[in-house]
């Protein structure tokens, strides 16, 4: 049952450690292509992004602490009922990105403009959306994962999400190779007290007869 028990905690442990490595390594490669982008002046070809939701604007149907996974048509057009994220022009939220819903659709010339509402709020943005300020619409979330997010940017997070489970795996490694060496000594010992009873019983044969 120890034996079950310690396969199933290296293999946990594995697992866990594996899935960081591959998201804290697609996070980096994500990262470095925006960065990219962003001195090639070609932000606009970003098409997938994720944010994580600070306000209660969007309650129930996105609430604080959510991530929502954002994605940008190909047209940048978008219709109402969609959850859009953007960047605001309003005089109190100028610069800052919002998640919101859109209430209404304005097309002049090709040029589409949005008015937008977050469901929890009684009165619409004050600020109209132009299309060329909208990142994405809203695809996905993911419940409460900002929170998971903001817990693995600090110290603590990093020591419990990477740090533990490393020292895990390197610790097992360690209790398995000593519990080896112990094996093959004892294994040893026994070998050569069998020896030495068998070379007794001989001398002590060879005395009786």
């Amino acid at each position: 049952m120890r034996r079950v028990l310690n396969k199933v905690a290296k293999m946990i442990s594995s697992s866990i450690f594996f899935v960081l490595v591959v998201l804290i390594g697609l996070i980096l490669a994500y990262l470095v292509y925006v960065r990219v982008l962003t001195s090639q002046n070609r932000l606009d070809e970003v098409k997938i992004n994720f944010y994580t939701i600070l306000t209660q604007s969007m309650y129930p149907t996105i609430k604080a602490g959510d991530i929502v996974i954002t994605y940008k048509n190909e047209d940048n057009v978008y219709h109402v009922g969609d959850v859009i994220t953007f960047i605001s022009t309003s005089n109190t939220a100028n610069g800052v990105t919002i998640t919101h819903r859109i209430k209404e659709v304005y097309a002049v010339n090709g040029v589409y403009t949005y008015k937008t509402q977050g469901d929890a709020n009684n009165v619409s943005d004050s600020a109209a959306v132009l299309s060329q300020n909208v990142i994405g619409r809203v695809v996905f979330k993911i419940p409460k994962a900002g929170y998971i997010q903001q817990f693995l940017v600090t110290s603590t997070g990093w020591i419990v999400a990477v740090v533990i489970p490393c020292l895990g795996i390197i610790i097992y490694d360690i209790l398995k190779i000593f519990k080896n060496m112990a094996k093959k000594t004892t294994q040893k010992f026994v070998k050569g007290s069998t020896v030495e009873r068998e070379h007794l019983k001989e001398v002590l044969d060879d005395e009786h007869q």
